[in-house]
């Protein structure tokens, strides 16, 4: 694991305070934010976390880290996740399939933290793979309106068929240059059989890890 990572994670971690309601994101980023709040918690840090993937709940389960669902808390103080491009105004998630529990996490949440490392920067224009979680029913459709940004079907590679979300949908990559990203957030989202795309306009930080240290976006 890089040190940028590492170091984005350890920033991240000065915000989180005893009590606290967390919002765990998902990523290889993100992984070493849980190990770290591991340790804080076998050190005697009393938290709850909700967590946007299964990968996530069971990393955290296994760090001992006390894990519940949203209709058992009454607010999140804090979310913290990866992302797979980022720009000051902007970022693309969805790598990993997980885009619609972390923008649910992460939308509702207080205060919502991004940590990247410099690979994941990008200056002016965010371009890149835009992921879309669709239910399976419209996938035919959604890909035709969508013919113009080259949509695909993501396919699993331990499993015949294509991928399938914690949701139980159906996962379409495209490809974009966004030259706004709210707009074009919110007219994915209005369109009929994309339940959510990852592009995200919601946050309220951007820590980039470096090798020695971290820097605010």
């Amino acid at each position: 694991m890089s040190q940028e990572k590492i170091n984005a994670a350890k920033a991240a971690l000065e915000y989180v305070k005893s009590g606290m309601c967390i919002g765990l994101g998902s990523g290889s980023t993100t992984k070493e934010f849980i190990r770290l709040l591991g340790e804080k918690v076998r050190k005697g840090l009393k938290i709850t976390c909700v967590t946007t993937s299964f990968d996530s709940r069971m990393l955290a389960i296994e760090n001992g880290i006390f894990v519940t669902e949203t209709d058992a808390i009454d607010e999140i103080d804090l979310a913290v996740d990866g992302a797979d491009r980022v720009t000051k105004t902007a970022l693309l998630k969805g790598g990993g399939g997980a885009l619609t529990r972390e923008k649910i996490i992460g939308y509702n949440a207080k205060k919502f933290i991004i940590i990247v490392d410099e690979s994941k920067v990008q200056h002016g224009v965010l371009e890149g793979e835009v992921n879309l979680e669709v239910l399976p029913f419209a996938a035919p459709l959604v890909m035709r309106q969508l013919k113009k940004f080259n949509p695909k079907i993501r396919m699993a590679k331990a499993k015949l068929g294509p991928v399938i979300s914690d949701n139980g949908s159906f996962i379409i990559d495209c490809d974009m240059k966004i030259d706004d990203p709210k707009k074009m957030e919110s007219w994915l989202k209005s369109m009929p059989g994309i339940i959510e795309n990852g592009i995200f306009t919601k946050f309220d930080m951007i820590i980039v890890g470096m090798e020695k240290g971290h820097r605010i976006l």
